[in-house]
């Protein structure tokens, strides 16, 4: 954790956190990790931050080196889309970098900031990250959850407008 409290985001993408649930589905839920990481031919180091999302998620733990699927796990993969962003909104909400960033938004009349600023933001807060590749996965999960959203043309971080209407005025 930085010192100000706020922990990275791991670096992976959905659809690889998605695929390693699947697998574990598939494999009764419980599989070595390292087994996962020769049957995917990935290696190990690649595999290990797909299991790091899944397990900041909740989706997944990893005891003694197994990977093993998580009760939310399950519920995520038997879930339609509209409810697989809602659980991942629910679990993003808890993650103190993207509740930050929500604190933050909220306190903008626009509910948004530029590119720039955000990465001013992560570069203060998580000086040991790389301040691009946090932005790219805060977008990325946030617009998947519907939490966050980025306007490419202006380079606009902004608050989902449902998000925002489910959190109420701003105070």
């Amino acid at each position: 954790m930085a010192p100000c409290g706020i922990e990275p985001f791991p670096d992976s993408e959905i659809a690889r956190v998605v695929g390693l649930l699947e697998l574990l589905e598939d494999r009764g839920g419980r599989e070595d990790g390292y087994k996962i990481a020769r049957d995917l031919n990935l290696k190990f180091a690649d595999l290990l931050q797909v299991m790091k999302t899944g397990e900041v998620l909740s989706f997944i733990a990893t005891p003694a080196g197994d990977v093993v699927l998580e009760p939310l796990g399950s519920r995520f993969l038997q879930s339609d889309v509209n409810q697989r962003k809602l659980i991942v909104r629910e679990q993003l909400a808890r993650h103190s970098l993207f509740a930050y960033l929500a604190r933050l938004l909220r306190a903008q009349d626009e509910r948004s900031l530029s590119r720039e600023v955000v990465l001013e933001h992560l570069a203060m807060l998580l000086p040991e990250e790389s301040p691009e590749r946090q932005f790219r996965g805060v977008v990325n999960w946030g617009r998947f959850a519907e939490l966050f959203g980025f306007n490419q043309d202006e380079e606009r971080f902004y608050l989902d407008q449902d998000t925002a209407a489910a959190e109420g005025p701003k105070g």
